[in-house]
């Protein structure tokens, strides 16, 4: 997949959409983004998303909208017109009911929802079917996933769930631990006749409902991140070569960001070709600041310097493989009263007149007003 074209799909008036190894989908709440997402995995993994509600007892009875209900959830099938909607990837047609004919069974995009957060139920993923049909399979499959996770070992061992030895490199181990759980440890409580996942303080054990907000929504994302990232030599889950998350920064500090930005890097790094959808201008920064170090002389100490990563066998092999060939696109959903245009904004340029691209889809613009505000204030005053 390279390319998707579509006009009329929900909100969505017209897109135009190029890959690169990092997308990043920017705009408004409600512009059009989630279902475009979902699209995606509806048209990578067709064949496993009918078989795996074929497997939970789900049952769409050969209707294209009860399809497109279960799939997107309850009351979004309207969003495909029959007489509208066309999309088209890399220039051949897909419909619902194309994906509805597919046979290939293995997925290939591991899809982290921005909803990631009900997914763990006092403390432990929720099954498949402890879901409704009016919940969005995506939802659902995330949540299964991490359920297997902890059932296959995750859950099971004496050994804190984070951090873990093994689990990810150490940089990032300590990139996540300082930024977003401080000395705490993620650990399994078995004490009780539930198991349950806890945070350990000092020895005391805190139920995951009076967490931070942030290492609430950040923690299923982190259990998400383990199942893509295998201990072991694997780098990468088989069959698995795209990975979506969705809007990653809630809940967290900018440092607890900038953690993320060394995340997204890795999973580069593993060879998946990842898509984000986000509110926080911080990750357009690093794309930003990407495409200008590349330029320099001293480019991959700098990429070092711009992560505060020592100088290692880890750093080096990080900062090579983004600067040696690896793409970035950025697209703008803007909504114009009840309708939303896509816009490529990839050059991320401050000075384009285009006001879409210069406020990078409208990240900055708070911003460049204030900062025009004082200056303007600061005249006056010396006047």
């Amino acid at each position: 997949m390279e390319r998707i074209e579509l006009t009329s799909l929900g909100q969505i008036r017209e897109a135009d959409i190029s890959f690169g190894d990092l997308t990043v989908f920017v705009g408004e709440q409600a512009s059009g983004k989630s279902i475009l997402l979902q699209l995606v995995k509806l048209f990578l993994d067709a064949g496993d998303i009918t078989r795996t509600l074929k497997k939970h007892g789900f049952d769409w009875q050969k209707n294209t909208d009860n399809f497109l209900s279960l799939y997107f959830g309850e009351g979004m099938q309207t969003i495909w017109s029959k007489d509208e909607t066309k999309v088209t990837v890399d220039k051949v047609d897909f419909t619902p009911r194309k994906a509805l004919s597919r046979r290939r069974k293995d997925e290939n995009l591991f899809l982290i929802p921005a909803h990631r957060v009900v997914t763990l139920k006092d403390g432990w993923p929720r099954a498949f079917t402890d879901y409704t049909t009016s919940d969005p399979y995506v939802v659902k499959e995330f949540s299964e996933q991490l359920r297997l996770l902890m059932e296959a070992g995750l859950g099971s061992g004496e050994r804190a769930i984070f951090p873990q030895v093994g689990r990810m490199n150490k940089t990032i181990r300590d990139a996540i631990g300082k930024s977003i759980f401080g000395e705490a440890e993620v650990r399994l409580d078995r004490s009780g006749l539930r198991k349950r996942i806890v945070l350990d303080v000092a020895g005391s054990q805190l139920p995951f409902m009076v967490w931070s907000t942030g290492q609430r929504e950040f923690t299923p994302l982190l259990l998400g991140l383990y199942w893509l990232m295998p201990s072991g030599k694997a780098q990468k889950k088989d069959n698995i070569n795209w990975v979506i998350i969705e809007e990653p920064e809630m809940g967290l500090h900018p440092q607890a960001i900038s953690a993320l930005l060394l995340i997204f890097l890795e999973l580069l790094r593993r060879g998946y070709k990842v898509i984000v959808s986000t509110h926080s201008a911080q990750i357009l920064e690093l794309i930003w600041a990407i495409r200008f170090i590349a330029k320099s002389n001293s480019a991959p100490t700098r990429l070092r310097q711009l992560l505060d990563l020592n100088a290692n066998a880890y750093s080096y092999d990080l900062t090579e493989t983004i600067l040696n060939g690896k793409t970035f696109r950025t697209y703008y959903f803007s909504r114009q009263d009840s309708v939303v245009g896509v816009k490529d904004i990839s050059t991320l340029d401050a000075e384009d007149p285009d006001e879409a691209i210069s406020n990078w889809g409208g990240l900055t613009l708070f911003s460049t007003k204030s900062a025009d505000v004082v200056t303007e204030a600061v005249w006056e005053s010396d006047l």
